[in-house]
């Protein structure tokens, strides 16, 4: 019923092994990429879409890689799906048949709900 692209799950997957080295130094992407099991240039464009979103930066030479910018705890599952994604939009946004749907407000009433826990879980939770 929720599905989430390619992108976003390996950037999601990114950001959690920062997570989990937080405050460890920097981690490099072939590192990730072999870890993880993540092909290393699709991890690469990723992390360039949240390096420009400012949620993760980068240093580069020896003991280079990236960080995040701030503490798990900080930044949502919402945040890092939007930068990916796009907005993460509740209940019937954007479909074409809502207006005449007869189920519009049970689906709406579940978007919002996946939305809430989206914005309410941190990556620190997904560390654990």
């Amino acid at each position: 019923m929720f599905d989430i692209s390619k992108k976003t799950d390996y950037g999601m997957e990114l950001m959690v092994q920062l997570a989990k080295n937080y405050g460890r130094g920097y981690i490099s992407l072939k590192e990730v990429a072999k870890e993880r099991k993540l092909p290393l240039k699709f991890l690469e464009q990723i992390a360039g879409e949240l390096r420009e979103a400012e949620l993760i930066k980068a240093k580069e030479g020896k003991g280079g890689g990236y960080v995040l910018v701030r503490s798990p705890k900080k930044i949502s599952v919402a945040e890092v799906t939007e930068v990916l994604e796009g907005p993460v939009m509740g209940g019937c946004a954007g479909c074409p048949s809502a207006a005449i749907c007869g189920h519009q407000e049970v689906w709406e009433e579940v978007g919002d709900k996946v939305l809430a826990t989206m914005k309410g879980k941190s990556l620190a939770d997904l560390t654990k």
